[in-house]
């Protein structure tokens, strides 16, 4: 895989970013925590005004493709994104995991400190390509759910663009196209 940014066709930067759960855990693991974090994902999106292609959320990563705008690095995008939705996913940890919740303690700089995702914004998968390339990506994505067998179809996985793309629903999150003008 090459290590630079997908140019979708009006010259801009898309990003194909993974980020996983504290230590690689499944910790999504009620529908509502899939719904605290989708919330969470919309509300970044429409603040830090970038373009969501495609996302899956599974039982221990994420995975989305997006474009960022030139005032906001991705980083700061996600850092965001995580920071929020890890208070509320932790809060739903607290009270509706209490057994578990215990174990998402981490020590850092002297401290003791909770987390749900894994320190950093994770990986941005860069390539380049064309037409093949984005849907390629699209479609390993939307995939993903498959490939875990969690899902017999891409589109039956509730919590991914798939049914976006499909034109069966409108999920919570915003999603645009990389071919739209």
């Amino acid at each position: 895989m090459t290590r630079k940014p997908i140019q979708i066709p009006d010259s801009t930067v898309a990003h194909f970013i993974t980020f996983s759960c504290y230590q690689q855990r499944r910790l999504f693991r009620t529908p509502d925590q899939y719904r605290i974090f989708l919330n969470d994902f919309e509300s970044a999106r429409k603040k830090q005004d970038f373009k969501v292609f495609a996302y899956v959320i599974m039982p221990s990563h994420v995975h989305m493709f997006a474009q960022f705008h030139d005032g906001i690095s991705p980083s700061k995008a996600l850092r965001g994104l995580k920071r929020i939705s890890s208070y509320h996913l932790l809060e739903s940890y607290k009270q509706h995991f209490p057994g578990v919740y215990p174990y998402l303690v981490t020590h850092e700089g002297g401290r003791n400190s909770r987390r749900f995702w894994q320190a950093g914004i994770g990986y941005d998968q860069h390539q380049t390509g064309d037409d093949d390339a984005l849907r390629e990506i699209i479609e390993y994505i939307h995939g993903n759910p498959v490939r875990a067998g969690l899902t017999g179809a891409p589109e039956e996985w509730e919590w991914s663009s798939a049914r976006d793309w499909l034109g069966k629903q409108t999920g919570l999150v915003g999603i645009s196209s990389p071919w739209a003008e």
